[in-house]
């Protein structure tokens, strides 16, 4: 993926509005035939059409705006650049290695996945979603246990056993008592099968199914998945919670606190609290004295978020404050202790904007075997799938295979076995017994007792396979998309690897290189003015005083915090500080001398700092901006390489096509 995200940004990156009059969007995006067929570049005797530049161009307008005259000489230009990249890195031979011919396979089954899908059935299931995600449901459940695979007597036993369950739940019997009871979900033990609210995509797909098509308060029919027999009862169906947007004020624990710090985090938050119960300002006292700090300077403000993606107890007490602008108590995470203020809350967005997030879940999802299903259907009518005989022709191999007693080894094709009977026909080739017999004798282990569900199990597999491996060969002949993107994939992939040879490798393993264009460059990475010490941070102007009283005697640290800080959490912290002054706000107007500083108010906090040493800005070592010299001096092998490939080979343009497209856009 790497790979393809640089040939998109070595491609394109740019797009542009074009202010056209008279002409539509529709007008301006399609090109005149008579356009197209016109040859628009030559590269050493290969031609690229108008046609062919032009849907590479819209393709990767990524703002999907109209084209205008700039955008377009800006693409041909990057066009140009790339073409070159890619006839040196064919010349070179790296489309013919071992390496690309395997990525080039990966990429081509990762792309074949979204043709084998129906587009339909896809569109029904993310409908389905966005329709389930307005609730959440409160859910119990009973489980009895049976695989997939298990033998037919297992599975009857399995559902025997769940019909028996059904009844009792039916006649009335307490459904808490009989997961308790019943259940083989390990955790029915403490929870007696309550599984809590659940929503969308948190349930494999036949639960999900099953719990929401069963009213509030009943019991659905028995349901199969992966895991075996369910019974589920839906206590409580419920509108989704929506987003909402919050502050909090947190003091962080963990598990290598001792006790005695875990307790002097819990009295600090319950003074903070006192604060805000006292007046104090949700921000200020959030800015100096939350310890989630990417949240702090902001007046522990949190990005938008739902149900499900912070911690239970975080959540189940946020969403209960009724008000914007009220408040918890502290509330005990397995992070910390919080104080939590809302700030605003929205319902569910609309199905437009949640419709590509809910496209790709169900793409990850179970459900998207309904839509290969249906693909797979289509491709049994096209291609004349006919099986022969209802598949009794496959007897012969429950009969063999079933007697062997050879357990967990790889069953054989006997070679004495003639297997000539027909099991079906499929785009115009007969498949035969030794066909599949061939098949089971890479995939087959066998077990004890009957092989029939397995057997049975491998068949439905291989004839999947077989419809599927046959699409997927054709799509190369039959698809032009599929082709344009898989060319646009070979084309990255050897771009990127001679892009690595050429330029960023070169830029990091070129020490030589690099060392020359460091101390060519050297001015451009300095340090400015620094300064090492302590930085004192009061909650109170008094509280400063009394720091800087303390460092002007002497005092250090360890006894400034004690004496400051006496009884309390909250009247100063310290950090240690080595930084650069100017891009350090808390360090900007004080006058930088080395010693103890005037006090500073920031916002609603007194600083004191302890300036230890004052560092002169100088140039910055090699190996402190490495990382940032190799990027430059990559830009510059970059620059070098292109040169050198402009000078190597023959690159024309037709000049009136050139024109053409640009009097199309303008």
């Amino acid at each position: 993926m790497k790979r393809i995200l640089f040939l998109l940004v070595a491609g394109c990156g740019f797009a542009q509005v074009a202010q056209a009059e008279n002409v539509s969007q529709e007008e301006k995006l399609s090109l005149p035939t008579e356009i197209s067929e016109q040859w628009l570049l030559e590269l050493e005797g290969d031609t690229v059409s108008a046609g062919e530049f032009w849907k590479v161009f819209n393709k990767n307008n990524f703002k999907q705006e109209l084209p205008s005259k700039e955008a377009l000489t800006e693409y041909l230009d990057l066009y140009q650049k790339f073409k070159l990249k890619v006839k040196e890195a064919e010349e070179r031979g790296l489309d013919t290695t071992s390496k690309f011919k395997k990525e080039i396979g990966g990429y081509q089954k990762q792309l074949a996945k979204s043709y084998l899908t129906d587009k339909t059935v896809t569109k029904d299931l993310i409908k389905e979603a966005y329709e389930r995600s307005k609730y959440e449901l409160k859910a119990s459940h009973v489980l009895i246990n049976v695989q997939l695979d298990a033998l037919p007597s297992d599975t009857a036993a399995a559902y025997k056993k769940a019909k028996m369950v059904k009844g009792l739940a039916d006649a009335g019997a307490d459904f808490d008592s009989l997961a308790l009871k019943f259940s083989e979900d390990p955790s029915a033990k403490s929870n007696k099968g309550n599984l809590g609210y659940f929503s969308v995509f948190r349930m494999v797909y036949p639960f999900e199914s099953a719990a929401f098509n069963t009213k509030e308060g009943k019991v659905s029919e028995i349901v199969r998945t992966r895991f075996g027999y369910h019974l589920i009862k839906v206590n409580e169906k419920r509108a989704a919670l929506g987003t909402i947007r919050a502050s909090h004020i947190m003091m962080v624990t963990n598990g290598k606190m001792t006790s005695d710090q875990k307790a002097a985090k819990a009295a600090k938050i319950k003074e903070v609290h006192q604060q805000l119960e006292a007046g104090g300002s949700f921000d200020k006292l959030a800015r100096k004295y939350s310890e989630h700090y990417s949240s702090a300077e902001k007046g522990g403000v949190l990005p938008w978020f739902g149900a499900n993606e912070y911690d239970a107890d975080f959540e189940k007490a946020v969403f209960a404050i009724s008000e914007n602008g009220e408040y918890t108590a502290p509330v005990k995470t397995q992070f910390g202790w919080h104080i939590i203020r809302r700030l605003d809350k929205k319902e569910l967005e609309s199905f437009d904007k949640m419709e590509l997030e809910l496209r790709k879940k169900v793409s990850r999802s179970d459900r998207a075997s309904k839509s290969k299903e249906a693909v797979l259907a289509r491709i049994k009518k096209e291609y004349g799938f006919k099986e022969k005989s209802n598949g009794r022709n496959l007897n012969w191999f429950y009969e063999n295979i079933d007697s062997t007693k050879v357990v967990g080894s790889k069953w054989k094709v006997p070679e004495k076995a003639k297997l000539k009977k027909e099991l079906f026909v499929f785009a115009g080739k007969k498949y035969i017994q030794r066909d599949f017999a061939q098949y089971l004798s890479r995939s087959l282990r066998l077990s004890k007792g009957s092989n029939i569900k397995l057997i049975n199990h491998l068949y439905s597999t291989w004839v999947r396979k077989v419809c599927f491996d046959y699409e997927e060969s054709r799509l190369p002949f039959d698809n032009q998309d599929y082709i344009s993107l898989l060319k646009e994939y070979r084309d990255g992939i050897i771009l990127f690897d001679l892009t690595d040879q050429k330029v960023w490798s070169k830029a990091v393993e070129d020490t030589v290189g690099l060392t020359s264009y460091y101390e060519a460059h050297k001015s451009n990475w300095t340090w400015g003015e620094r300064v090492k010490g302590k930085l004192y941070t009061c909650s109170q102007e008094k509280y400063a005083f009394q720091v800087k009283a303390l460092l002007e005697k002497g005092a250090d640290m360890v006894e400034i915090l004690e004496k400051v800080n006496k009884g309390t959490q909250l009247n100063i912290r310290v950090e240690e500080i080595f930084s650069d002054v100017k891009k350090t706000a808390a360090l900007e107007g004080i006058p930088l001398n080395k010693g103890v500083s005037e006090i500073k108010k920031v916002n609603e906090s007194y600083l004191v700092l302890d300036a230890e040493e004052i560092f002169e800005p100088e140039p910055k070592e090699l190996v402190t901006v490495k990382g940032l010299v190799a990027a430059d001096y990559q830009d510059q092998l970059m620059e070098d390489w292109l040169k050198e490939l402009t000078g190597k080979y023959r690159l024309t343009y037709n000049k009136e096509s050139v024109k053409q497209l640009i009097r199309h856009v303008e």
